[in-house]
This record gives structure tokens, sequence and C-alpha cells, in this order.
């Protein structure tokens, strides 16, 4: 239920714009917020008197990490978060449908059936967070919310990993007792087993609408949690000997997730086909709720004490429609999938779903007082998130986007000529310019790696033109790195597959593929992941010169910068990127014929062939940061934090033009600029758009309205393609 804003709310956090409250606790207060593209969030807030304690930061950072960990499937796709800032916030889609809690008392106890596929879903929710080492251990009914398409797992609050007690102390309880289990109730470790027996209690609330061990004060609960039998009346007859072992004392003798889903056994009907029909109305009402008019901000209380009055008329809280009536089963399951489609369409902006099926989307509705958006397009992209930072492959005519999902857009209008959002699942791609390779994620454990060329008109792959046998198909961290007109460069590994991860015992290579011939060039080893690692080998690559040049990632996570003679694969030096900023923002890559120039925090210039600095800008201020360069016509750009963009010569550092100095945040120091055939373009927080600077002057022009994304220039049709969030959307505006 929607609430208003209070006087005291703050109006922005980040990017994102608050609409409305959707709840609030002693940890903090939930928002409905929207960022400037138009994606609708769920903003959480830690509250400000307790983000000073270091414990409540490190708590909240890990929710962030848990969130992502379970990632869009399972939980709520994380778009954004700044767990360090004064007032600490997570930025996630908004779930379109009622929390379990809810639903069971709107409609009463779910039929067996759709308890089963609840519970299904439910573990393999679990089996990923557990797979990453990351325990949730506040599993209850009001964390667990109802989309047609299956549930969601939120609040990450008190989840950590497995094993890490750092922020427990010992003999105190965590978590909430009617759904927690025995030994989390003596602050003893909470593992996977934890997780299980929580488990057992939420389906048991699903099919009874009551606990296993009912309600009252804490100490009660905690007592019956401890020694007590569990209430199983009005459990199914077929699910007691399930929930019963699930709700074992002892963590022992509690199945794994993968035993549990195995005896629930849900069937292949999708979820939504086991639900309720009210309950299917509510998730509709829903789904077209969120964009009815949201409650406006609370006055400040007068200083005598007393409430205001609201004017006359005015609504304490939304009011929402009643669910749809005379509906067919047919037609609500159309709208309860839209609570999926919702979410997408929702979370990148309802006005992006057109573009999906290759119709350009309409400007998104300008909020009030603000200048009307350039945005000339925009579409969804791979629904999947990406594992490298965003990208776009731009080719004449073609801009090729999505890590896990690559479609096919035309630049001028945003129409989908190929692909989708479902299409090449798992391929990765890379360009030379003029052609695109794919490789393939395999489904059996024996095939072999396959490259294949895409023809850019259809999006049809072709036969492959190498089988590499030796190495598989199917192992997480294989990587198309990058391509040549001659030659493909990949990461690729031997051994036996594990879900989602490294295993310990495979060999990885960096290796080069003739495009004519199919014949491996040359293989460089790699070292040894370990175990459940899901850190890749390389985080970006490119190939200039007779020169490959790469971003490694160690085991740790820290990025290093490695260049390789391309003909041979012979390793010719390597030095890491210190620095303060992400991994990702440090792995963006700018190079020339000559030189390599880091994303490090300063500005240099080091030499393609041995490493040497060439050159180093060392800014107006003593350790001046630099955000990401980029290199064009023998020029460098790049954005100085406190005094904006700067130009200088790609061969001796000398400065062409700086920009006449403003304020630049560090968040405006994430990702490199765009230079286009007169102007180059960055983002500028501070005017919520894109300044253009005249390259051979600096002249900057008035800025236009333009989300935050990574940008890509596309000269031929004048566009400055945007890939936006965590690569879920790509938007076009103008081009010089």
């Amino acid at each position: 239920m929607l609430s208003p804003l209070t006087h005291d709310d703050p109006h922005r956090l980040g990017t994102y714009r608050l609409i409305a409250r959707l709840g609030s606790g002693g940890m903090g207060t939930v928002y409905l917020a929207r960022s400037a593209t138009g994606r609708t969030a769920a903003l959480k807030t830690v509250h400000a008197h307790i983000a000073t304690d270091p414990a409540v930061r490190t708590r909240f950072r890990l929710e962030v990490d848990a969130a992502r960990v379970i990632g869009p499937v399972h939980g709520a796709r994380v778009f954004d978060a700044d767990p360090v800032a004064e007032t600490p916030w997570l930025a996630t889609e908004y779930v379109l449908g009622p929390p379990l809690d809810d639903a069971v008392s709107a409609v009463g106890p779910l039929p067996e059936p759709a308890v089963r596929a609840l519970g299904a879903l439910l573990c393999a929710a679990l089996a990923q967070l557990h797979a990453s080492d990351v325990v949730h251990r506040d599993l209850k009914p009001s964390n667990i919310m109802l989309t047609a398409d299956g549930p969601k797992v939120i609040d990450f609050g008190i989840a950590r990993a497995i094993g890490d007690d750092r922020l427990t102390r010992t003999g105190t309880a965590a978590g909430t007792p009617a759904f927690m289990s025995p030994e989390q109730a003596t602050g003893r470790e909470h593992t996977s087993a934890g997780d299980v027996f929580a488990l057992a209690g939420v389906l048991t609330y699903a099919a009874t609408g009551h606990g296993p061990f009912g309600s009252g004060q804490h100490a009660d609960l905690l007592y019956r949690v401890r020694y007590a039998d569990p209430d199983l009346t009005g459990v199914p007859p077929a699910l007691l000997p399930v929930l019963a072992r699930c709700l074992a004392k002892n963590p022992a003798d509690r199945p794994t997730t993968a035993e549990l889903a195995a005896r629930l056994d849900a069937g292949q009907d999708g979820f939504a086909g086991h639900l309720p029909e009210p309950l299917l109305m509510e998730i509709a009402r829903r789904v077209g709720g969120v964009w009815h008019t949201p409650p406006h901000r609370l006055p400040a209380p007068p200083e005598h004490g007393l409430a205001e009055t609201l004017p006359s008329g005015a609504p304490t809280a939304p009011t929402t429609p009643a669910g749809p009536a005379g509906l067919s089963r047919r037609r609500l399951l159309a709208l309860g999938g839209g609570a999926v489609l919702g979410a997408a369409a929702v979370g990148a902006g309802a006005w992006a779903w057109s573009g999906r099926h290759g119709t350009a989307a309409p400007k998104p509705p300008a909020a009030a007082k603000e200048p009307a958006w350039d945005l000339l397009w925009q579409v969804q992209t791979s629904s999947a998130d990406p594992v490298v930072p965003p990208a776009a492959l731009v080719l004449d005519g073609l801009v090729v986007v999505g890590q896990y999902g690559a479609q096919g857009l035309d630049p001028a209008t945003g129409a989908v000529k190929w692909g989708g959002p479902g299409g090449y699942f798992m391929h990765r791609t890379a360009t030379d310019g003029k052609q695109i390779h794919t490789v393939g994620h395999t489904i059996q454990e024996a095939d072999p790696l396959r490259v294949s060329t895409v023809d850019p008109a259809t999006g049809e792959s072709g036969a492959p033109f190498s089988e590499l046998a030796d190495l598989r198909g199917i192992l997480y961290g294989t990587q198309l790195l990058c391509a040549t007109a001659d030659a493909v460069y990949l990461a690729g590994g031997r051994g036996t597959h594990a879900q989602g991860a490294f295993r310990k015992d495979q060999a990885w290579f960096l290796l080069a593929v003739d495009v004519r011939s199919g014949r491996r060039l040359w293989e460089v080893p790699l070292p040894a992941r370990p175990d459940k690692s899901t850190r890749l080998h390389f985080l970006s690559a490119r190939a200039v010169g007779g020169h490959l040049v790469l971003v490694r990632q160690s085991a740790d996570g820290e990025p290093s910068l490695a260049v390789h003679d391309a003909r041979t694969g012979k390793a010719l030096w390597e030095r890491p990127l210190a620095g303060k900023q992400p991994a990702f923002t440090r792995a963006q890559l700018a190079v020339d014929e000559k030189h390599v120039y880091p994303a490090a925090g300063e500005l240099t210039a080091l030499a393609l062939a041995d490493g040497k600095q060439a050159w180093r800008f060392a800014g107006q201020a003593q350790g001046a940061r630099f955000g990401p360069p980029a290199v064009k016509d023998g020029a460098v750009y790049a954005v100085e934090e406190g005094r904006g963009l700067v130009a200088l010569d790609a061969t001796s550092g000398t400065p062409r033009w700086t920009e006449k100095p403003r304020e630049v945040p560090a968040e405006d120091l994430d990702t490199p600029p765009a230079v286009g055939t007169g102007h180059v373009y960055v983002h500028s927080r501070a005017s919520s758009g894109l300044l253009a600077a005249d390259v051979r002057t600096g002249a900057v022009s008035s800025p236009f309205k333009a989300a935050k994304a990574r940008y890509f220039a596309h000269p031929s049709a004048r566009r400055l393609i945007a890939v936006g969030g965590q690569g879920e959307y790509a938007a076009a505006y103008p081009l010089d």
C-alpha cells in the first residue's frame, strides 16, 4: 500500500525521484521511486540516526551483495546502490505482486499444487544463494513476493556468508522468531539447513494460514521453536512427511534444497496455472495500480505542534482500483503474466517495452517542471545480468546489444531487426567492425566449444567455422573476448561442469583462432580458479596493431592490465590497475596503435610494446582523479574530478583544451566520454543530461536531457547509443 511522503523525506536519492512510501521500520524506509529514465523502483534506505554505526553499514553492504547474488529471476533485480552515501540506499525492481502473508490473508490458504510449486521455486532461489555461500536467515511470508511468473525472495537485511559470524553475537538470535531455526534461536551458526527449516515454516503458512509454531511473545516462540513439535494442522496429508522432515530440530536430519524440490514435485505447469483466481486478480490489480496517481507529500507540522488539516479532498492514502471484474482465467493469466512483463516494463520504463517488438518507443513522460527529454528511442535488451561492463557492438546500419541475449537494432529507429531478450541466450558476441562472431553456451557437457559467424542482416548463426574439441562449451567462464579481421580471441576451459561457477580442477586457457581456417593459432594457460568462484578471468579486451590488450581479473577480484603479442600469445608485460574505483570502471579500455590509456584514477599513456610510461597528465590539483578516457583521431578525452572534460594530444599528453571548471561528482567518473564527429559527450549529474563539447575548441553546448548510461557514437546513423542500467535497455540520443 502506498503512503504519502512526509515533509522531511528526501526528494531524490542518487538518480531516483521519490514518489511515495511503501513502508518504514526500525532500520529504514522503503520508497516507490522513479529514475531519470522513467524506471520505477523500490528504493530502500537506512535511517540517518543509525547510518553512522559501522556495523549497520556493513550489514547494508552485505544486503546489497546478497540481493545481487540471488539475481532477477528469484529476487528483485538490483538497479543501483550506494551503501557509502550519507543516507545508504538500494534501488531494486518494484515487484508487482503481493507478499505471501497479504495473499493468504486476502484469499485464504493456497491449494496443494500451488504450495508445491511455490516450494519448488523457493528451493531454486535458496540453492542459488547457497551456491554462493550465502544464507538468507530471515525467510518468512512477508519476504516472499508473489508474481504470476513465480515467487521472488526479498529483504536480505540479515543475510550473510556461511561461516561468517562477525555480525552475530554469541548467544543472541537474529531473525523472525516464528520462522527461525532452532540453531538460530540459540544464536548458533545458521547454515543452509536453517533456511530449509524456515522454508518449511513458510510452506506450512501458505498451506494453512498459520505458522508451525503459532504466534505470541518472542520468548514463547523461541521456546517452541527449540523444544516443541510443529503444529501441522491443516497441512495436506501428502505434504506432512515432507514438511515434518524439514522441521527436524537437528539440522543434519533435514533435506537439502535439491532433495526437497524433488519431493515437492510441482509438475510441469507454470506457477500462475496453480494459483487461485482471486490471487491472480490481486496480482493484476497491483500491475495496474502502480501507475495511478501517487499520494502527495505531507506538509510540515505547524510550529504549535498540532497536525495541519489537509486540503479538502486530499487523499491520505492512494485510491486503488477494484480487481478486474468478469475476466476469464486466460485473461487473468495474461494480466498476471503482466507482473513479469510489467516488472520488466516498469523496471526499464513501460514506454520502452513496445520497442521490443520492432517499433520505436515513445518518449517517456517528463516530470513536472522538467525540460522535455531528448530521447529518440529506447528498447529492452537482454533480461540477464551481464557479468562484464555493458557493451554495444556498433556496425554500419546495425547495433548489437545484450551480453546474454544479443539482438540487432536499427540505430536510427530502434526497430529490432533480429533476436530479442529471449534469443541468443548465453551466446557471447564480438565484432571486428564488419563481421559478428559468436560462441554459444551448450547444454551437453561433452559438447565442444564452437565459434560461428552471425549474418548481420538476419542474425542467423552459420555453421561453426571452428570446433575446439578439447574445450567444453558448457563451462561457466568461457568468453569470446574480441575479434579482428584475422582472428578471434577467447578464454576457454577443460574439465567438469559446475553450475554458474568455476571448479578448482578445471584447466583454463587464453587462445586465438584463425577466422578463415578455424585453426587454433596459439594457447596460453591461465591460473586456476577456486571452487565456486564466479570471477571471470578477463573483464575487457582489445586487439590493436599486433597487440592483445586485456584487463585480467585475479581470483580476489583485483584487475590488472596485461598485453600479449596477438600473433604468438606471448605475454609482453602486466601491471596492476590500482585505484579506488570499482573493478569494472577500471576495466574500461582506451587503446590506439601506440598506447593504452588505463582507467585507474590517473591519466597516463603506456607504450603497448613494453608498458613504459610515455606521459602522465597531472591535472589541476595534486592527486586529481580522472574517469575512464576515450581516444580518437590523435586526441585523448577524459573527465577530471572538480574540473570537467580535458582533451590531450595522444602522442605527447600536451593539453589541447580544458573545459571551464565545474563541479564533477565521483559518480560522473565511472564511464568514458563518447566521441562523435564534431563533439565529445559526457554525462553531468548536475545538469541531469549530456554535455557536448566541441572536439576542436572544447566549447560546451547547452546540455540535453539524457540518462546516466554507457554511450557509443554511431556516426552514420547520427545517433548516440546508450546502454543503461546493468545492460537491460538500449536507447538513442542525437549525435552532433
